[in-house]
């Protein structure tokens, strides 16, 4: 078959099951059990296929590319303690193209041993294991690193009567996690990362300790200890499955106390926070640099003595001079801050968590930055074993 026919079956086969797909769509808010499965089946088909006409005009040779990356990411150990500065990103459109992440490796030059996304908790379908979508991260060669946010309301009433009502649900949300109230959907995913095998990070309930952000943090959940209850009875749960492949990533937000959150050395891997730099674009933000944001904290985290993982990292380019920002970030890093293992790109366009306005802070449109994020972590090749190459 000609290449132009070629292109034109697949192009056909795209559009007749996104057609199909959408048609099924609708259902996916009122049906659990089988059909819900067949569309994150279907939903997961589509990404492969997309993923499969980009790989077909790019080439292969991803996996190539990570090839000094195997013996760590096949060893869960190594990966506990890894010897170098281990690159990943996550971009806004992950988990369903690869596309946005090819495009900012091809701008860095660099390829990422970790690809992140997102899980919340809930009964869609998009919000169990992903156990097809982390395949593919794997192989392409990377490890997958996985937020996966405890929304409690996303659970059906119909489907847990045992459980409050959705408006009750988050008060005392961690305290329910931690008697078992949520167990039937733990066991689910412990059980999903068992089957899976190979190492992923799981970043589970992230920036516990900020008063303001997500329901599972101090103003529905007043006493620290229901955290520590929760996240060492989730622990406990996937190591009753057999889940021993899974690092857990404690990730507290820094800029508020955060020792009376620490789960214990059992039961953390590593330690992880998040650098982004809103600069002037909220009432509640200005331009902060590196060394305010992270720097200042540094030492206190890294006397927990666990490899730390910056696991949002980037800057929008309100307020001050963004490509300034991040050779000031990079530049000699891991010298300045030798228990940071793993660096973690924020890529994402159209972000409004925060915000009213979506935010962008992707890269691929500044060239200046990006010429001086490839410069700075090119400098730390010359000078440590080689990275990501």
């Amino acid at each position: 078959m000609k290449r132009s026919q070629r292109i034109t079956v697949v192009g056909v086969s795209i559009v007749a099951v996104v057609i199909f797909f959408l048609m099924l769509t609708g259902l996916s808010r009122r049906s659990e059990g089988p059909i819900a499965r067949v569309l994150t089946d279907i939903g997961v088909f589509l990404g492969h296929i997309e993923n499969s006409v980009a790989d077909y005009f790019r080439g292969p040779g991803r996996a190539s590319r990570l090839a000094w990356f195997e013996p760590l990411r096949t060893n869960i150990d190594s990966l506990r303690h890894p010897t170098c500065i281990l690159l990943g990103a996550y971009d806004s459109g992950l988990p369903g193209s690869l596309d946005g992440v090819a495009t900012l490796e091809s701008t860095l030059g660099e390829t990422f041993p970790l690809l992140h996304v997102y899980a919340a908790w809930g009964d869609r379908p998009n919000q169990r294991f992903p156990a097809r979508i982390l395949s593919a991260f794997w192989n392409l060669g990377s490890v997958p690193v996985v937020t996966w946010e405890p929304w409690l309301t996303d659970f059906e009433n119909v489907n847990h009567s045992h459980l409050p009502l959705r408006a009750d649900r988050d008060l005392g949300g961690l305290a329910a996690i931690a008697r078992g109230d949520y167990d039937f959907y733990i066991d689910e995913w412990a059980a999903a990362a068992a089957d899976f095998g190979r190492p992923l990070f799981l970043r589970f309930a992230h920036e516990m300790n900020d008063p303001y952000r997500y329901p599972w943090g101090p103003h529905n959940n007043p006493s620290n200890a229901d955290f520590l209850d929760a996240w060492r009875h989730v622990h406990e749960r996937f190591r009753r499955a057999g889940a021993r492949n899974v690092l857990w990533v404690w990730s507290p937000h820094i800029a508020y106390p955060y020792y009376n959150y620490y789960p214990g050395d059992d039961h953390v891997d590593w330690i992880a926070t998040g650098v982004l730099n809103y600069g002037n674009v909220a009432y509640w933000s200005k331009w902060w640099s590196f060394e305010e944001i992270f720097g200042k904290h540094y030492s206190y985290v890294a006397a927990l003595r666990k490899p730390i993982m910056i696991a949002e990292f980037g800057s929008l380019m309100y307020g001050g001079d963004r490509a300034k920002w991040f050779g000031e970030a990079l530049a000699d890093l891991p010298r300045r801050y030798p228990s940071v293992q793993a660096l973690v790109f924020f890529h994402a366009l159209g972000d409004a968590t925060v915000t009213p306005q979506a935010l962008d802070w992707t890269l691929i449109r500044d060239s200046t930055s990006s010429r001086v994020i490839a410069t700075e972590i090119a400098g730390w090749h010359k000078n440590t074993q080689p990275l990501q190459r």
